[in-house]
């Protein structure tokens, strides 16, 4: 159990914000040793495993173990935009603080190769090693699909900032039920274990809060608080069904390029000018009833009743900006456009050279790092 204690300053300084590539990489390669949450995972796992290789799996290990939690970068690097700000910011750290950081690890069986070891002194050469290592998994197992991931992301922040403008920071905080639950004036997180901080209240002691979303943060939420960190930074999981997860592990070679011809097995299943409906709906998102009838070349009045059956199918959704009502298609619209389902598989990951967890299940029961160490359990 975690029990984090807000002030009413502190409530006013909560933000919610995307860390960028250089974490989702540090958590996927976590993700890739856990053996839970396969209906999301499990094609992404099986994929990227046995690419990643040479540094790779050390590398892996010793920043995020599920049987003994993350290292943080997340308060050491903070929020970058590309991985290369990223691995910049990490390779110009102070020795002080990678030194707080990579030192805790160090004892706890994780060091498996030696170039490893000089991490916990900050040993400069063993710190560009790790960032070329971390440069080499981010192409295989996050650049493939770091569009898809980006999109997701920003939707998240921008769905929690509706509910922030609906209801204040206690509507954002009441809605990460069921990670963590909303008790005026604490949040808590049950299933919370920390490696190194003894105790089960955290006061943020005027530092802000970030809201850090992640596809592959475990369904427990993570907390990062290095003593000299100028924030505080809760990760959390914002990947949940399966059907999103299909469309996030989609690569380019899967999507489907605009303008390409309407599939004749999917003309088959919803009729042809449907089936060019949702073709348009996949070329131009967000497109107003009055642009889908141009496009498809069909009256608006057909062109809303199609969209109507699109929708009640689950297929498209429709939001409305002002008097315009825009279509779009959702994940499920894009898996039966794309007509293989692609990132569903249920593999268990870790095959090929990257032999995914050491042993331990990766429940997701854990904490984080609210020590300024190495983070959670699990």
């Amino acid at each position: 159990m975690l029990r984090l204690h807000f002030t009413v300053e502190d409530l006013a300084r909560v933000r919610v914000e995307v860390l960028g590539p250089l974490a989702e990489t540090s958590l996927g390669l976590w993700n890739l040793q856990r053996r839970d949450a396969k209906a999301l995972f499990g094609g992404w796992r099986a994929r990227t495993g046995p690419l990643v290789t040479g540094d790779g799996p050390p590398t892996a290990r010793f920043l995020g173990s599920p049987a003994g939690g993350l290292v943080d970068l997340f308060t050491l690097v903070g929020a970058a935009g590309c991985l290369g700000e990223g691995l910049e910011r990490l390779a110009g750290a102070p020795a002080d603080r990678l030194c707080e950081e990579f030192a805790v690890c160090a004892g706890t069986g994780r060091v498996r190769s030696p170039w490893l070891a000089g991490l916990a002194v900050a040993d400069r050469r063993s710190v560009g090693r790790l960032a070329r290592a971390l440069r080499d998994c981010h192409e295989v197992a996050v650049a493939p699909y770091w569009g898809n991931i980006r999109r997701h992301l920003d939707g998240e922040v921008a769905r929690q900032g509706r509910l922030m403008v609906g209801g204040g920071v206690a509507a954002l905080l009441d809605g990460m039920r069921p990670m963590a639950v909303w008790k005026p004036p604490v949040l808590e997180v049950p299933d919370y274990r920390p490696v190194v901080h003894p105790g089960a209240d955290y006061h943020l002691a005027g530092r802000p809060l970030v809201l850090a979303p992640s596809v592959f943060c475990g369904p427990v939420p993570q907390l990062f608080a290095g003593p000299r960190a100028d924030s505080v930074v809760m990760v959390y999981r914002a990947l949940r069904d399966p059907v999103d997860a299909a469309a996030l592990w989609a690569t380019p070679a899967d999507a489907r390029r605009a303008g390409a011809p309407v599939p004749p097995a999917l003309a088959a299943l919803l009729g042809r000018t449907r089936a060019v409906v949702l073709c348009v709906m996949a070329d131009h998102p967000a497109c107003t009833t009055t642009q889908l009838s141009q496009r498809a070349g069909i009256s608006p009045a057909s062109a809303s009743e199609h969209a109507a059956t699109l929708r009640g199918a689950g297929l498209t959704s429709l939001t409305r900006e002002g008097r315009n009502a825009l279509h779009s298609l959702t994940r499920l619209g894009a898996i039966l456009l794309d007509g293989r389902g692609t990132g569903t598989g249920t593999g268990t990951g870790g095959n090929g050279r990257f032999h995914g967890g050491d042993g331990h299940g990766g429940d997701g029961h854990g904490g984080g790092h609210v020590s300024g160490r190495a983070a959670s359990r699990r």
